[in-house]
């Protein structure tokens, strides 16, 4: 007969545990070695169908090392041959005709015990299910796989078990129920089979095989039984030796942690009280690189404004330095036409001396007629003198003698006149030699001026040349400068950047000093704790 497949349910023996532990022993009705009562939930149940579907049968395996080799080796020591599974395999049948009957008689053993039936009312099953699932238990026996799932599904039925809280004394003495119904049944069929009689050798030796063997089972029961406590006791002291070792660690630790925990702690407060002021310089640190940060953008753009300034400085200076340079030229050249206007007055002055001797000269022949004039004018008073003395035969002559005296005296008059003229000519060529003189000075002052405004405007323009080199420089400079300030407002930027990350770790580490400080606290409760529970 093949294997059956897997199950997944619980299996029938929730009334026991599957197997012993070493961590303290197991707490059962019978009274073995162990803890206190089973953890029960909102529900007073110990296993619910939420707790059943949790346990995890191969995570069990894994962790009692039910691995195939495990397993194996397991069976070689049981002497469990593969003709034995073979031999389980055939009782399938068996199994399932007896399972009703002697599942029935296994719980009516089990409730007819107050601690074993009171067990029952931990688990959210009824007997009715549990009777269905140690019905399959029983046939499960003859399934013919004795591999890794069966194994695993008997790790997680001994899991549930433990959960109930029964011991291995329940859990073995339920087994006599089963040896001694699964017995019979065994010697029942070989009866049968080999046709024995009532009151026949044979049925009698069967019945006297059943009667010695039975209390031999049972007993085996019972001596698995005691040995089961006697290891449960021996883990136990193992665990209280190994608690009270702990309990002395854990004291002698208390007391060497609880000197460094308060340093410790002290420590975390200083660390938290200066992460609280390095955060607040900090925030103030970030507020300042603000401000800085302002102030360098209005120097920037201060700086920017200068550096434009500055380049038309060096434009309007180089204009001046342009006009400075005109105006050295055109005092050049108005030193020139000065030095023309002084040479034309040095002609004129000339020339003026010259018409002053002309006039000299028309002077003389002025008083050369002015002389005539007299002369004439006397020669016709003696014409008329002798026209007089000639009567009528002078008249003629006298005519002309008045005429020749009006001429002289029109010679004189005009003389007198071109004589007036040439005083005023002189007196004007007086004037002008002055005038001439004057203007020669002055235009000599104003050489000189010119020469030294030619001078001056030389130095200026000189002055100018250096001003608009240093404009330039200063342009450059400022240039430089504005690059530089832009530079140092990108520093200045980042700084508040990382002045605000800063700030932001500051907290940040404020933060985690606080938790360490809680975490210290906690450790500190913690060893508290510790010390507390060794003492008792």
């Amino acid at each position: 007969m093949g294997p059956r497949e897997p199950r997944t349910d619980d299996g029938v023996n929730e009334t026991g545990r599957s197997r012993t532990r070493a961590d303290g022993g197991i707490a059962d009705t019978g009274g073995s070695v162990g803890a206190g009562p089973p953890t029960a939930d909102s529900s007073g149940l110990a296993v619910t169908d939420a707790t059943r579907r949790g346990v995890d049968g191969a995570d069990l395996a894994e962790r009692l090392g039910l691995d195939a080799a495990d397993i194996e080796k397991r069976k070689r020591f049981s002497r469990l041959t593969p003709s034995d599974e073979e031999t389980l395999s055939s009782l399938e049948p068996l199994l399932e005709e007896l399972a009703p009957a002697l599942v029935d008689e296994f719980y009516d053993h089990f409730t007819d015990h107050e601690e074993t039936n009171a067990i029952f009312g931990r688990s959210s099953k009824g007997i009715e299910a549990l009777k269905r699932t140690q019905r399959q238990y029983l046939t499960d026996l003859g399934g013919g796989d004795y591999g890794r799932d069966y194994f695993q599904r008997r790790a997680r039925i001994g899991k549930i078990h433990d959960m109930l809280d029964l011991g291995p004394r329940v859990y073995f003495s339920g087994y006599s129920v089963y040896y001694e119904g699964l017995l019979n049944a065994l010697a029942d069929e070989a009866r049968e089979t080999a046709g024995v009689e009532p009151g026949s050798p044979g049925e009698e030796a069967l019945s006297r095989f059943t009667d010695r063997l039975l209390p031999l089972l049972k007993l085996l029961l019972l001596d698995q039984q005691v040995a089961m406590d006697t290891y449960i006791d021996s883990y136990a002291e193992q665990m209280e030796t190994e608690i009270e070792r702990r309990r002395e660690l854990t004291t002698e630790v208390s007391e060497e942690v609880e000197a460094p925990l308060e340093e410790i702690g002290a420590g975390a407060v200083n660390v938290a009280e200066n992460a609280d002021e390095l955060a607040a310089l900090a925030e103030t640190q970030a507020d300042r690189m603000g401000d800085v940060e302002a102030e360098v953008g209005t120097l920037s753009a201060n700086v920017e404004e200068v550096a434009a300034s500055a380049e038309q400085v060096a434009h309007v200076s180089a204009d001046a330095e342009r006009l400075a340079e005109e105006g050295v030229d055109a005092a050049g050249e108005a030193r020139d036409t000065m030095e023309d206007i002084e040479n034309a007055t040095d002609e004129v002055t000339d020339d003026l001396d010259e018409l002053r001797d002309r006039v000299g000269e028309i002077d003389e022949v002025v008083s050369v007629i002015d002389g005539i004039a007299d002369q004439t004018n006397l020669l016709a008073l003696n014409a008329n003198i002798e026209a007089a003395r000639a009567g009528e035969a002078g008249d003629g002559f006298a005519v002309v003698a008045d005429e020749v005296k009006s001429l002289a005296e029109e010679s004189q008059q005009r003389a007198g006149e071109i004589e007036a003229l040439v005083e005023n000519i002189q007196t004007g060529a007086e004037d002008t030699v002055e005038s001439l003189e004057r203007t020669e000075e002055r235009i000599q002052g104003g050489v000189a001026r010119v020469d030294e405004a030619m001078e001056r405007l030389d130095s200026i323009a000189e002055a100018i040349r250096e001003a608009a080199s240093g404009v330039e420089e200063v342009a450059r400079a400022a240039d430089s400068q504005a690059s530089t300030t832009e530079e140092v407002a990108s520093l200045v930027e980042e700084a508040s950047g990382e002045a605000a990350a800063v700030r932001r770790t500051v907290e940040e580490i404020a933060e985690a000093a606080d938790a360490q400080r809680a975490r210290l606290d906690r450790v500190t409760d913690s060893v508290g704790r510790l010390t507390d529970g060794s003492d008792r």
